[in-house]
C-alpha cells in the first residue's frame, strides 16, 4: 500500500460542486465496489485534495475564490496556506511557468549544495576515474580483466571508498551514503551535466504519478494511453512526464486542474 499524487482535469462546471464532481470522476477507480467486491479497475481506497507544495498562482489572481485550497487535514487540523500557491483551480489562474521555474530553482540549489560538498571531499583525496573507464579496459581484455575486477578497482579508489563511509556523508550530508554495487558510479554522478536534472524538474513540477484526463482516462507511465511518443534515447518515465505536462499546458484556460493525494 502506498500514497501517490494524481492530477485530475475537470470541466469548468465542476466548481459549482467540486466535491461532487471529484466523487463522480473518481468513482470508477475506487478499489472497493459498493457491494464489497474488489474492483479490477481500482486505483485508490482513499483520496483527498492536497497538492503538497501546490501549483503557483498568477499574482493577479491571488485570493480569487475559484482557486482550490483544502483548509484542513483529514483529522481536522488546520492546513497552512502558502503564498501564491494552491491545490488547483482554473488553468488560466495557475502559473505553470512559475511552478516549473520554482522546481528548477530547487533542483539547481540541491545540485549546487551537492557540488560544494563533493568539492570538499575531492580536495582531501586523489582524483578518481568513473566506472566507464574501468569497463573500457575490461572490454579491451575481457578474459584478462574480468568485469568483477573492473568494478572492484573502481570501488577501491580512495575517493569512492570515502563516499561509501559513514564519516564522509555525516560531514557532507548533501552527498548521501553510497552503498556500492556492480553498477554504482558515484564519480559519474557527481560530475554529470546538470541540464537533464533541470529538464526533469521542470517536467515533474506539473506531472504527477497519474493523470485523470477530461475524458476520464486514467494515465500512468506504464499505461500511457494516448501518450506513446517516446523520443530517441528517452526513458518511458520521462516521456510520460513530458507528455502529461504538455497535456496540462494545452488545456483551455477555464478547465479545472486539481491535485489529489491518493492511497492504494
Amino acid at each position: 500500500m502506498s500514497k501517490f499524487y494524481l492530477n485530475v482535469c475537470l470541466p469548468p462546471t465542476a466548481l459549482r460542486d467540486l466535491r461532487a464532481a471529484l466523487d463522480a470522476v473518481m468513482a470508477p477507480f475506487n478499489i472497493n465496489l459498493p457491494d464489497g467486491e474488489w474492483n479490477p479497475n481500482g486505483e485508490w481506497d482513499w483520496w483527498r485534495i492536497d497538492a503538497d507544495d501546490g501549483f503557483a498562482v498568477r499574482p493577479e489572481f491571488d485570493g480569487d475564490p475559484r482557486l482550490i485550497h483544502e483548509p484542513t487535514y483529514p483529522a481536522g487540523q488546520p492546513r497552512a496556506r502558502q503564498p501564491l500557491r494552491c491545490d488547483g483551480g482554473p488553468r488560466g489562474l495557475l502559473d505553470f511557468e512559475a511552478t516549473k521555474a520554482g522546481a528548477v530553482d530547487e533542483a539547481r540549489a540541491r545540485w549546487q549544495a551537492e557540488q560544494q560538498d563533493f568539492a570538499r571531499l575531492v580536495a582531501d583525496h586523489p582524483s578518481a576515474e568513473p566506472l566507464s573507464a574501468f569497463l573500457e579496459r575490461h572490454r579491451a581484455n575481457s578474459e584478462g580483466y574480468p568485469r568483477e575486477q573492473a568494478v572492484a578497482d573502481h570501488h577501491a579508489q580512495p575517493l569512492v571508498c570515502a563516499l561509501n563511509h559513514r564519516s564522509a556523508w555525516e560531514r557532507n550530508p548533501n552527498l548521501g551514503l553510497w552503498v556500492l554495487g556492480p553498477e554504482s558510479d558515484p564519480i559519474s554522478h557527481f560530475t554529470r551535466d546538470i541540464q537533464p536534472d533541470l529538464d526533469s524538474a521542470a517536467s515533474w513540477a506539473l506531472a504527477s504519478t497519474a493523470l485523470l484526463t477530461l475524458d476520464g482516462q486514467w494515465i500512468e507511465a506504464d499505461r500511457p494511453g494516448p501518450f506513446t511518443n517516446v523520443l530517441p534515447g528517452e526513458e518511458p518515465l520521462a516521456a510520460y512526464a513530458r507528455q502529461t505536462t504538455a497535456y496540462l499546458d494545452g488545456l483551455r484556460e477555464d478547465c479545472i486542474v486539481v491535485r489529489l493525494l491518493c492511497h492504494c
